[in-house]
């Protein structure tokens, strides 16, 4: 059996190094050219041959698959470059302002005697670019879509580390909030503003000709005239302490006790939209303004009392304004 395979190798390389003549006559000489080339050569150069043109068809058909995939990307590149031009030349003044807005609120948390463990739980700008890296890093690896090697632009870094420095300002933001929210409570508690939106100031409080009578006599608040029917606001958060209809004196008139001790009343009203026990919010339409009681002329009469029995003037009060009706 060796013998046989031995014999039909041989007979293979001894037809391959056969020889062959090419006899080449050019037209209109009389001169012919000629030389020998084996069947291995021929075999060879034919395999040369195929290969070359299979690696150049071979480059042709990835060439023109990367000239799609670049025109693809350019068109889709081509929709956001203008935004992205814009929205890079945007990032240094989002840098600039949020700096400003930390070194704000960090004054103002210093100012409102804030936990200075707020102030400890800040990271440094080196701690926050590697959080930045990191975080984005991790996204390029599971990104199926970004092109092996590539990365984010800078800008995604730039926006990344804003985005992480806010997220670790919302503890000196909250502390701020939640001080100043709760001082806006206490403050919405008392009995400062206005309670009309428009008046004449007929009386002011203190002594005083009666204009009902004709003698002297104390002022207890203010007199603050308008048309009738003219809504009525409460000036605080609290709860009606009384709510009284009456032909006499203060005629229909609400009593609202406020935190702290304070009190505040509207007296000559024409309709009384609350009863006693209701809460009711600064700025909530409490009355009418009316002409019942002793009056000369259609108008709200208010008084500001600390405790039940300690009148103030109510144009100390009413000069504050903390918020609108």
């Amino acid at each position: 059996m060796e013998k046989m395979i031995k014999k039909r190798i041989d007979q293979v390389k001894e037809k391959g190094h056969q020889r062959l003549t090419v006899l080449l006559i050019p037209h209109g000489f009389d001169k012919s050219f000629h030389f020998q080339i084996s069947i291995f050569t021929i075999f060879f150069l034919v395999g040369l041959l195929f290969s070359i043109v299979g690696i150049a068809v071979l480059g042709i058909v990835k060439y023109n698959n990367t000239r799609i995939q670049i025109n693809a990307l350019a068109s889709v590149y081509g929709k956001y470059f203008d935004e992205y031009i814009e929205y890079s030349e945007k990032l240094d003044d989002i840098r600039d302002d949020f700096t400003n807005l930390t070194e704000n609120l960090q004054e103002i948390h210093s100012l409102v005697d804030g936990q200075s463990e707020e102030l400890l739980k800040l990271p440094d700008e080196s701690d926050i670019e590697n959080i930045a890296f990191t975080e984005l890093k991790s996204e390029e690896t599971a990104d199926k879509d970004l092109m092996l090697g590539r990365s984010y632009l800078s800008e995604i870094y730039g926006y990344r580390s804003v985005r992480v420095s806010m997220e670790k300002n919302r503890n000196l933001a909250d502390s701020v909030y939640d001080f100043l929210d709760s001082r806006y409570g206490i403050m919405n508690a008392l009995p400062f503003g206005e309670p009309l939106t428009s008046y004449n100031l007929t009386s002011y409080y203190g002594m005083r000709r009666s204009p009902t009578f004709g003698y002297m006599e104390f002022h207890d608040g203010v007199d603050l005239a308008n048309v009738p029917n003219t809504p009525i606001y409460a000036t605080g958060d609290g709860r009606v302490y009384r709510a009284i209809h009456s032909p006499r004196g203060y005629g229909n008139h609400v009593v609202i006790q406020h935190a702290n001790g304070y009190y505040s009343l509207y007296g000559h009203c024409t309709r009384l939209l609350v009863k006693e026990g209701d809460v009711v919010y600064k700025g909530q339409l409490i009355a009418t303004l009316g002409a019942t009681g002793n009056v000369t002329g259609p108008h709200v009469h208010y008084e500001v009392w600390i405790g039940e029995s300690n009148r103030t003037d109510p144009m100390d009060y009413m000069k504050v304004s903390i918020g609108q009706y």
